[in-house]
């Protein structure tokens, strides 16, 4: 750069010498006529730096330090001298039990048309740290239009616990007698004596238990159950069973649990002097569980044994979370076995007539997939859809001399497609609505032309409303599909009707110890006919008053 102005210095000063000359040179040219010269500019002045030196400096991080500081602290003494004496502390005396006291016994009793008495009542023990007990007793009836439509209930339960440190002890002892009239005959034509279309069945059960009480979830655990009943009928028919269950369970890991379960159901059937029907089930089901919280697996077997044949079935459950608790993806293959003892087909259709050796259990087997799970904390819905198979599926069919009663058929193999779906809304304990409904399409069955006396649709709706906690109301409305039945001496079928049936009730709470209550069944009073030939009762209503104490 200095270079540059010096050499800029020295042209000014030859360019200023050079305009002082030609200065000169002009005043004396004019002085001599002036003569004209021209000047050619060559090329223009361009400046130009030189190029600079360039440093490559390469950065590069310092050492690490690893000597370890030695820091000295020193820490004056402090002596803090407090003005005040803490008090010394005593205990106080121990609070009463703020739980309420709880209302252990009711008394329930009531009436209404139809002749019909309610009279029900429970005691309990309440709490108690060693056992507790309780009793309830039940009885109605009811007496219908048609002739000898009558119908009675009783029953009786008594149960208790006892626990110890280790063990809970539970047992229990009940009587129940439901009485029922064959009055599904043509009454224009025939005529019985009341006794002798009367059935009543009694059954007497005991059952006693034990569950060791854990101290955690890892531990063992063990509940065993045996339970003890003796069912006849007015007929003098007689069905001993025995049912012994032991489940056990063990954790392995924090998500992985070990369980199984031994089942002995053993059942013997003695009609007047005819020979002893044996049926007996016995079941062994190992199964390991995963359970995670968005995962979880049910894998396992069924060895049975039962009439005579061994059967390996499946238990195979999953769900998975596609939305965690909204969308539960659930699929599963189970298969299991029905016994069709007298007591359990008697439950089923109380107008059944004769029970023989060719009845055999059901084996029933079920391949489903479908979608539950709750929408935020009020509503929660459950839907499914399966393929099921019932081997060996009693079927019940008027008899062909009178029809008041139904006598079984055996279908070697039905099956089925089955369509379940569930919707519930709670609020609390204001107000609850639920809706159900189940379909089942029978498709193919292989010994009988119809699927006797099965329900192909059914749906329900309940709904509950609490205003003020003091007045309770309800409400269900049902509706029963059609189902086909045999035509009376002949080989063809038909179908009966469906029917809608709707019912409501009401509690008003008086005081804390009284309430008065009404129900109102089959609003609609509609005859729909669950089994062929035995219409339901009409619009019954009955009201009274339940004591709390």
């Amino acid at each position: 750069m200095n270079a540059y102005i010096k050499y800029i210095h020295r042209f000014l000063a030859v360019a200023g010498c050079s305009a002082g000359m030609l200065s000169q040179q002009q005043a004396f040219a004019q002085k001599e006529n002036l003569k004209e010269e021209t000047i050619d500019i060559i090329s223009n002045y361009r400046p130009k730096l030189r190029d600079a030196a360039k440093l490559n400096l390469t950065a590069s991080m310092p050492a690490f330090d690893t000597t370890r500081p030695v820091l000295q602290y020193q820490v004056p003494g402090l002596n803090l001298y407090f003005m005040y004496q803490p008090i010394p502390l005593k205990p106080l005396a121990l609070g009463k039990d703020s739980l309420n006291r709880l209302q252990n016994n009711f008394i329930k009793a009531g009436y209404g048309n139809l002749s019909t008495p309610l009279l029900q009542a429970g005691f309990g023990s309440g709490r108690q740290e060693k056992y507790n007990v309780g009793l309830y007793l039940n009885y109605t009836s009811s007496k219908g239009d048609i002739k000898n439509q009558d119908y009675s209930a009783l029953n009786i339960l008594g149960s208790g616990s006892y626990f110890t440190p280790l063990w809970e002890l539970s047992g229990s002892i009940g009587y129940d007698r439901n009485q029922v009239h064959y009055y599904g005959y043509d009454h224009a034509q025939l005529e019985f004596d009341k006794s002798d279309i009367r059935q009543a069945y009694s059954q007497f059960s005991a059952q006693v238990g034990a569950k060791n009480r854990t101290l955690n979830d890892w531990a063992f655990k063990f509940e065993p159950t045996a339970r003890f009943i003796f069912f006849s009928d007015s007929y003098k028919r007689k069905e001993p069973t025995a049912i012994f269950k032991i489940p056990v369970s063990k954790q392995l890991f924090e998500d992985i649990h070990l369980k199984a379960e031994g089942i002995f159901d053993l059942s013997s059937f003695k009609e007047d002097d005819n020979k002893q029907i044996n049926n007996n089930v016995v079941a062994v089901h190992p199964a390991l569980e995963i359970v995670k919280p968005r995962f979880m697996l049910h894998a396992g077997v069924n060895p049975t044994w039962t009439n005579g044949k061994f059967y390996l079935l499946p238990d195979i459950v999953n769900e998975s979370h596609i939305i965690y608790k909204k969308v539960i993806l659930s699929s599963g293959w189970i298969s299991y076995i029905n016994k069709n003892s007298y007591r359990n087909l008697a439950n089923q259709n109380p107008f059944i007539g004769s029970y023989g050796e060719g009845i055999l259990n059901t084996r029933v087997e079920e391949k489903y997939t479908g979608i539950k799970g709750s929408i935020g904390s009020h509503f929660n819905y459950n839907t499914k859809f399966s393929a099921m198979t019932w081997r060996n599926m009693p079927l019940f069919v008027n008899d062909s001399i009178d029809g008041k009663t139904f006598y079984t058929k055996n279908e070697e193999e039905l099956r089925a497609f089955n369509l379940h779906a569930e919707v519930g809304y709670i609020q609390e304990e204001k107000f609850q609505l639920r809706l159900t409904f189940d379909w089942f399409n029978y498709n193919k069955q292989k010994s009988e032309i119809k699927p006797w006396g099965l329900i192909p649709f059914q749906a329900d709706a309940y709904a509950q409303y609490t205003i003020a906690k003091k007045l309770h109301l309800n409400a269900n409305l049902y509706y029963l599909g059609g189902t086909y039945y045999q035509v009376f001496a002949t080989q063809d079928f038909d179908k009966t009707k469906g029917r809608w049936d709707l019912s409501a009730g009401a509690n008003y709470d008086i005081s804390k110890n009284f309430n008065l209550w009404v129900n109102a069944n089959n609003l609609f009073n509609s005859r729909y006919q669950r089994w062929y030939g035995y219409p339901t009762y009409g619009l019954n209503i009955l009201g009274g008053v339940m004591v709390k104490f």
